[in-house]
């Protein structure tokens, strides 16, 4: 039976062969794993990196925000006011393109939501937050949304719960729900005069 010898050294070459195999198979799926990981990591920092220099940024243009409320102004009064809202808005949409860009890149779902949200509201800063500004000054307002931001992304890096929203951003989204609905009713009445005015031209043609 000497010919079991160099079988059971065969199968133990095998096995042995085997082992290694898969050994170095696993070594290498981890290694791309923590190498896919790392990356993943670097780009959220990246993230945070941008959105920090974003959010400072909005924070410095936002001090200069014209405000509406200033008393008795005349025709050429208001075209100025017109000019300087037209300027500042267009130097805050040019902030905000990089930061929309960065919270785009958030994995975390609720974070990124959260953060779309306030970038949207801050882009819409003239007419749908106009209701927010009833109490409070505009620059009051837009400050408090970028606040929250920061708040929100603190919180997620050092792995704690979305803060509640400030009363910047409660107001905000309820000034953007009202203009929403404003919207919508205004929609649903011109629909309802053209069908009204649809059956008026059909009367009389019979």
């Amino acid at each position: 039976m000497d010919w079991l010898s160099p079988l059971s050294g065969l199968v133990g070459a095998i096995a042995g062969a085997a082992a290694s195999y898969l050994g170095t198979h696993q070594a290498q799926a981890r290694a791309l794993k923590d190498a896919r990981q790392a990356r993943v990591e670097a780009k959220q920092d990246a993230a945070v990196a941008l959105l920090s220099d974003g959010f400072a940024q909005l924070h410095r243009h936002i001090r200069s925000v014209p405000e509406s409320s200033q008393p008795n102004l005349n025709m050429e009064g208001l075209r100025e006011l017109a000019a300087a809202e037209a300027a500042w808005d267009r130097q805050l949409h040019d902030l905000l393109g990089p930061v929309r860009i960065a919270v785009e890149t958030i994995r975390d779902k609720e974070l990124r939501v959260r953060l779309q949200e306030i970038v949207s509201q801050l882009a819409q800063w003239e007419y749908e937050l106009e209701y927010a500004y009833r109490w409070s000054r505009r620059a009051w307002v837009l400050g408090g949304l970028v606040d929250h931001a920061v708040e929100c992304v603190g919180a997620w890096q050092r792995e704690e719960a979305l803060p509640e929203p400030n009363w910047a951003y409660r107001r905000a989204k309820e000034s953007v729900e009202a203009r929403e609905e404003e919207w919508r009713l205004t929609l649903e009445a011109q629909e309802e005069d053209r069908r009204e005015q649809a059956q008026r031209e059909d009367s009389a043609d019979s």
